[in-house]
């Protein structure tokens, strides 16, 4: 549903064949996960994610992903980076629009932050990669130029810097790339 669509329970029910209750459920999930918005006798509308939004889910995930390299760099051995490189080929390879494309680079962040084995880290990160895909859309409906390839240097030099147990490298790259990643997403975004 397009950004600021109201949701009104008994029109979901209907549409999705179900009763109100797991409507309600849904609706509380999407909701904790920053997906619709709850208004004081107004209800519910799906969240309307703008520049600040951007800003603040990538200031969350680069701080975990730059913490979850550490632990990686303590803990991961060269099979589970193994993991990381075979993300990342699918992404390099992946065909399709940048949306399509954007489910790989994804799978590669929540990669990193699974190979510390941190459940609670996992979690955070999963929410804002939830948000992170409603913010990919917003910015590739508002601007074409997304639908260009992103560098690809990116992600490897992320993986590099986990491979060769360097964790300031991997801080300067992961900074680089949520950098990056801002400059292309800020246009597509409202102020």
């Amino acid at each position: 549903m397009p950004p600021g669509s109201k949701l009104v329970e008994a029109d979901l029910a209907d549409r999705f064949g179900t009763s109100r209750g797991p409507i309600r459920e849904a609706v509380r999930e999407l909701v904790r996960e920053g997906l619709i918005v709850e208004f004081d006798r107004r209800g519910n509308v799906v969240s309307t994610l703008d520049a600040r939004d951007l800003a603040e889910v990538y200031g969350v995930r680069e701080a975990l992903e730059t913490s979850a390299a550490e632990l990686v760099i303590e803990r991961a051995d060269d099979a589970s980076l193994a993991q990381l490189d075979t993300c990342l080929k699918a992404f390099e390879t992946s065909g399709g629009d940048f949306l399509e494309r954007s489910v790989h680079d994804l799978a590669f962040h929540r990669s990193v932050v699974a190979l510390t084995g941190n459940k609670r880290m996992a979690a955070i990160n999963e929410q804002m990669l939830t948000q992170t895909a409603l913010l990919l859309r917003t910015a590739a409906a508002a601007s074409p130029t997304l639908q260009s390839g992103i560098r690809p240097s990116a992600h490897r030099d992320i993986l590099a810097a986990l491979k060769q147990h360097d964790a300031e490298g991997a801080r300067a790259a992961i900074a680089a790339h949520y950098r990056y990643a801002e400059e292309r997403l800020f246009p597509g975004l409202a102020q």
